[in-house]
């Protein structure tokens, strides 16, 4: 695999230092790092793996976090010189939120604010550059189809609030800018798109064991996601039940959170099935079993019908593994040719699909070499790199007076 700079066996071009202006002096970011939880779920780990990178820079980052980040290693990471550790239990969407960013700003003097998830952005009126990350639009494109909820309408509205305020909008893909300019009318410039990378770790799995103690089928379908509606993870049991009768050894391994705010539809169709000895889903799995799951499935399998972004695909891809993915737009954008794109709801298609790939060896190591290439190409040192440069230029539009709005 290359650097983030150059091609192999060249040297790369030098790149700007984007985190210190031209006296020298590292650029002061002020960073909510209070996501970095297991309940922000990608978010989280999107916060973490950026400041991991972003740290390797001549910055200076003050950055908030919560104490109990679960199983990110957040511990490790703080203690980084370029970081200041500012420990805080004040919950990420709360009034109290606002206090706890504004007395940051007034004790750390930051040249710019960067909040990864966009609902705590602060309301500083031009005090200080914000810079505000919005993920996806999953819950307007619901409202726009299902009809608006209480809750639709609260989020609708702090987000706007948080357009307003932000001195600069950023989002992981073209399928999240076009979703912002339709539902909130703001144009993003071709540098805030700042798409995720993937960890260095999932392309050296080769070898890896099977996770002790973990129950797993002999062959299994492998997803990664929260359980929400969605995730569309009830196509998956769906076609595993259509599946069996060529794949008697095939099983299905879900791996995420439950959200209370929704029944457990996919439980019941397990059950009303049969599937109940095939099926194996996991709340929690520490970092290591993650990758073990990775090594060892047959395929990945990710038919979501809407995302922001969809770091598990490219960690898959990076893994090695089979992906079969859905063609939801932002979905599509990450694969760029890595995966074998099935329409959402189509459960036949999806069981063709898995099919193919576990039954045609030629088909399948075409595809496995076309993601390795595709994952290769996202690194976190060049998102790192491309985030650190929407916050230098936000910082310096700061000094020379911006008025601060979106």
């Amino acid at each position: 695999m290359t650097g983030a700079g150059g091609v192999e066996g060249c040297p790369a071009e030098p790149q700007p230092d984007f985190g210190t202006d031209r006296a020298g002096v590292p650029l002061r970011i002020l960073v909510d790092g209070r996501v970095m939880q297991d309940r922000y779920h990608g978010i989280g780990r999107y916060t973490f793996e950026l400041l991991r990178e972003l740290s390797r820079h001549n910055v200076d980052l003050i950055v908030l976090h919560c104490p109990d980040g679960g199983r990110l290693t957040v511990d490790e990471l703080i203690t980084r010189p370029t970081i200041r550790a500012v420990a805080s239990r004040v919950p990420v969407v709360s009034l109290r939120s606002q206090w706890a960013l504004s007395r940051a700003v007034l004790t750390f003097r930051p040249d710019v604010v960067f909040v990864p998830y966009h609902l705590s952005t602060p309301l500083l009126h031009g005090r200080v550059p914000v810079v505000s990350v919005i993920h996806d639009c999953i819950f307007e494109r619901d409202a726009a189809t299902n009809g608006r909820s209480a809750f639709s309408l609260a989020y609708g509205a702090a987000t706007r609030l948080a357009v307003r305020s932000a001195a600069a909008l950023a989002a992981p893909s073209q399928a999240t800018r076009s979703d912002i300019r339709r539902f909130y009318g703001v144009e993003l410039p071709a540098e805030a798109i700042l798409p995720h990378g993937v960890g260095a770790q999932f392309f050296s799995l080769a070898g890896r064991p099977r996770p002790p103690g973990v129950d797993l089928p002999d062959r299994y379908i492998l997803h990664v996601g929260v359980r929400r509606p969605h995730k569309n993870q009830r196509v998956l049991v769906e076609a595993l039940s259509a599946l069996r009768a060529n794949h008697p050894d095939l099983g299905l391994v879900l791996i995420g959170q439950p959200d209370p705010r929704f029944p457990d539809e996919v439980g019941e169709l397990v059950v009303a099935l049969g599937l109940s000895d095939h099926v194996r889903r996991y709340t929690h799995v520490d970092d290591e079993v993650l990758l073990d799951l990775h090594a060892n499935a047959a395929v990945f399998a990710y038919p979501s019908l809407v995302e922001g972004f969809g770091m598990p695909i490219l960690e898959a891809m990076a893994a090695g593994l089979l992906v079969v993915a859905s063609d939801a737009e932002a979905v599509q954008e990450v694969a760029d040719g890595g995966a074998l794109i099935v329409p959402a709801l189509m459960t036949d298609r999806w069981a063709q699909a898995l099919d193919q790939v576990l039954s045609d060896p030629h088909f399948a190591q075409d595809l496995r070499e076309r993601a390795r290439a595709v994952a290769a190409r996202h690194t976190w040192a060049r998102s790192a790199e491309r985030t650190l440069a929407v916050l230098a230029s936000a910082a310096r539009a700061g000094a020379r007076g911006g008025d601060g709005g979106a």
